[in-house]
C-alpha cells in the first residue's frame, strides 16, 4: 500500500477570527442591507460595527453621505494581513475586508457571495445577509424573512442570496420555526 500524504488540518483555536473582537462588514453585505432599510439590523444584532476604513471611504462616495451612521466604526485598513490563499480570488473591496478583519481580531466577519463560503472553509467565522435577516427574525426584529429576500433579489442583490434549492429549505425551515 502505498505512503499517503500527510495532511494538517487546524484546530479549532487556529480561527482566524477571535471571540471578543469586532465585527467588521464588508461593502457588499452592507450596502445590500442598506437597500431594502435593514442596515440598522446590525446594530441592533451585533452592537458597534466595523469597516475598514477605505471601504468606508467607497461607501461615503456611493452614498454621498458625509457621516456615516454613529454604529459604524473605520478601522483602519491592515494590507499587512495575510489572507488565507484560499481566499485569494476575493475582489479588492472583500480583500481589504479579509485583512482589516484579521488584523483586528474580528470576533465575526460579514460577507457575501463565493467568499463567504471561502472563508468559512478557511476558518474564519463569517456570515451573510440572508443569515442576518434570520437572526433578526429569531429574535423578534424582523416579522418576516421572505419580502426581504424577494426585495434584495428585486433590488439587484441576488448575489448575496442562496441557491434556491437553499432558499426552499430555509422557507422550510422557517415555516416549522414559526409553527412552534
Amino acid at each position: 500500500m502505498p505512503d499517503l500524504p500527510q495532511y494538517e488540518f487546524p484546530v479549532p483555536d487556529q480561527t482566524l477570527t477571535r471571540p471578543g473582537g469586532p465585527v467588521v462588514t464588508s461593502v457588499k453585505t452592507l450596502t445590500a442591507l442598506s437597500d431594502i432599510r435593514r442596515d440598522k439590523l446590525l446594530p441592533q444584532l451585533y452592537g458597534r460595527v466595523a469597516i475598514a476604513r477605505s471601504n468606508m471611504t467607497e461607501m461615503s462616495h456611493r452614498y454621498g453621505k458625509a457621516r456615516p451612521p454613529d454604529w459604524l466604526d473605520a478601522i483602519d485598513d491592515r494590507p499587512d494581513a495575510q489572507i488565507p490563499e484560499r481566499c485569494d480570488t476575493a475582489t479588492p473591496s472583500e480583500k481589504i475586508t479579509l485583512q482589516a478583519a484579521i488584523g483586528a481580531g474580528a470576533s465575526l466577519v460579514l460577507l457575501d457571495g463565493t467568499i463567504k463560503e471561502k472563508a468559512k472553509l478557511s476558518f474564519i467565522k463569517s456570515e451573510g445577509a440572508v443569515s442576518i435577516l434570520v437572526s433578526a427574525y429569531r429574535h423578534g426584529l424582523l416579522s418576516a424573512v421572505k419580502p426581504m429576500v424577494i426585495a434584495l433579489e428585486k433590488l439587484g442583490h441576488a448575489d448575496v442570496l442562496p441557491e434556491p434549492d437553499l432558499l426552499d429549505a430555509l422557507w422550510e425551515a422557517l415555516d416549522r420555526l414559526s409553527e412552534q
